[in-house]
């Protein structure tokens, strides 16, 4: 019985499994190019923030995206040859990626205060370097004007925050990204006491980022669905097209070999 003799669910089961590999391979080589681009940029966005030897995105970015296009040129390579090692790989690969999805999750929602903790505290840290001789290349300020200004928000808790600064300590003033996105062009925006000015945000920017999470987790639910749904078929599919390939070599096997042994 050869791939011929297949019927029409065996050979969508092989396309399935080639075309979910591919997509796996643009995910995993575009988390791979994000990671790498986001640890070599001068900016490194967010980065600093959370530049915890746990917590540290880029490296953990460049990780995640390695091990999809691993997993991913195992699936492909194997459905496409029929190589039953790369596909028993595979398998293994995906138990793997869902029983580490489950701990994430759990350790996700039992860490949360600890992240929510490590974060705050940091980017106070990082508010007190700002524009300082600790922030040699630029990169403290330029994250946390991207923060400050992508979120409307002001310091982590409010204006006040930046009292921690000796830049802006004296007067009580701020970064020009603390302004309201009408007067960032006004170039005396932050200069003014934050407490008698009306044009700087007087949101902090851990509301500020939590309300925005709260309000996207309908479509992390969404997507973390489909993303579980199709890890089911894909292991399903491809346990019955390992026996379907096992049931096809030993019909090989018995057809070729036994009746000259015997």
């Amino acid at each position: 019985m050869g791939n011929e003799d297949r019927g029409c669910c065996d050979k969508c089961a092989k396309t399935f499994i080639m075309g979910i590999n591919v997509l796996i391979i643009l995910v995993g080589g575009a988390i791979l190019a994000a990671g790498v681009y986001w640890q070599l940029s001068d900016t490194g966005y967010y980065k600093e923030i959370f530049n915890h030897d746990i917590f540290n995105i880029p490296i953990i970015s460049i990780v995640i995206g390695s091990l999809l296009l691993l997993v991913g040129v195992c699936g492909f390579i194997g459905a496409c040859c029929e190589v039953l090692f790369l596909l028993k790989v595979y398998m293994g690969f995906l138990i793997i990626i869902m029983l580490v999805q489950i701990i994430l999750a759990v350790g996700c929602v039992a860490m949360k205060s600890t992240v929510e903790e490590m974060a705050t505290n940091r980017t106070l840290i990082l508010i007190g370097y700002y524009g300082g001789s600790q922030d040699e290349d630029g990169l403290i300020t330029l994250t946390i004007d991207a923060v400050q200004e992508n979120f409307d928000c002001c310091g982590v808790y409010g204006p006040s925050d930046w009292d921690e600064n000796a830049i802006y300590s004296g007067n009580s003033s701020t970064p020009s990204s603390c302004c309201k996105t009408a007067y960032r062009s006004d170039a005396s925006c932050g200069y003014a006491s934050y407490q008698t000015n009306d044009k700087i945000n007087d949101t902090g920017c851990k509301t500020s980022l939590l309300n925005w999470i709260e309000s996207n987790l309908l479509y992390v639910g969404i997507v973390a669905g489909v993303v579980c749904l199709l890890q089911m078929v894909a292991l399903l599919i491809c346990n019955k097209h390992i026996i379907l390939l096992e049931d096809e070599r030993r019909i090989q096997y018995y057809e070729y070999y036994v009746p000259y042994e015997e």
